[in-house]
């Protein structure tokens, strides 16, 4: 017995009339009985007198009636409900970003101009480590992460390449800033550097951190336990930032100098390779280059 013989049932409880009936559910009178038979059949009873001129409900058909309307009712209710929450879903975007300073602005501006060309679409944003955006990703609970591909392990993701740039030493705005186009590990040795601990940082940004603090032992570092953190310091002037380009702004008031070596980070957006609505794979394709800002000049 399905919810569909369950319904054929009520509707000719309520008609007594096989072809009312069949008319009803858009299907022949045949069908009809072939299904109040099959429900008879499963039940052990019969659920309705026929005659050729008369169909009434047998006692256990009045019974069955009065037990099974108001389950089937809120069986009704329940889908339709969870109908609405998916109809909701579906204008619904989840998106993950890890709040460095260019992704604060960027997707600022992103998401508005995304809206303004589809105004029903809502975005729920999340803010997490990067691990946990490529996790959550993996998971369903993201529908769209921004982040650095180098976090991304799951072969069941995405990526779209946004920008490149370079992992680069960041000092504030008034602080005297080395001659030369890129610095060596060696330039930093009696510095105050600035550090994210490990399990906020991208994989590429702690391996960075480890070589830099392994080449050099004597460097004084600066822990900081978030992005905004990490911000605080280095624009009050407490360290040297060691950060990629495109964590910053085109207009952030900081100097970059590119490390030395092959230090080059590429940022973007992912998805799961079988997202759940089609809204998350427009919004995917409709970022490119051309819609995000620009990162800062290195």
């Amino acid at each position: 017995m399905n919810t569909e013989h369950i319904a054929i049932f009520l509707n000719l409880a309520n008609t007594l009339s096989f072809s009312k009936t069949a008319m009803n559910m858009g299907i022949s009178q045949s069908a009809v009985s072939q299904d109040i038979s099959s429900i008879e059949k499963e039940l052990g009873t019969e659920l309705f007198y026929r005659t050729r001129k008369k169909v009434a409900l047998t006692k256990a058909g009045k019974a069955f009636y009065e037990d099974i309307l108001p389950v089937y009712q809120d069986y009704i209710d329940t889908f339709r409900k969870l109908e609405a929450m998916n109809e909701q879903n579906h204008i619904e975007i989840h998106l993950g970003f890890s709040g460095t300073p260019y992704e604060i602005f960027a997707l600022n501006e992103v998401i508005k101009k995304y809206r303004r060309e589809h105004p029903k679409v809502q975005f729920v944003v999340n803010h997490n480590s990067p691990q946990e955006l490529a996790a959550k990703l993996s998971e369903g609970i993201l529908d769209i992460a921004f982040l650095t591909k180098d976090c991304l392990s799951d072969s069941g993701l995405k990526f779209k390449a946004l920008t490149q740039g370079k992992y680069c030493a960041v000092f504030a705005d008034g602080v005297p800033v080395p001659a030369g186009k890129s610095l060596k590990h060696l330039d930093l040795a009696k510095e105050k550097v600035l550090f994210l601990d490990e399990n906020i940082c991208s994989p590429q940004q702690a391996a960075w951190q480890k070589a830099l603090d392994q080449d050099q032992p004597q460097l004084s570092v600066i822990n900081a336990n978030s992005i905004a953190a990490e911000f605080f310091n280095l624009n009050a002037g407490l360290g040297i930032g060691i950060l990629p380009s495109t964590a910053l702004p085109k207009l952030a008031r900081v100097t970059c100098l590119p490390l030395s070596g092959k230090n080059e980070v590429t940022y973007g957006v992912a998805i799961s390779k079988h997202p759940f609505s089609n809204l998350v794979v427009d919004f995917f394709n409709w970022l490119d280059a051309e819609q995000m800002p620009e990162t800062i000049a290195y």
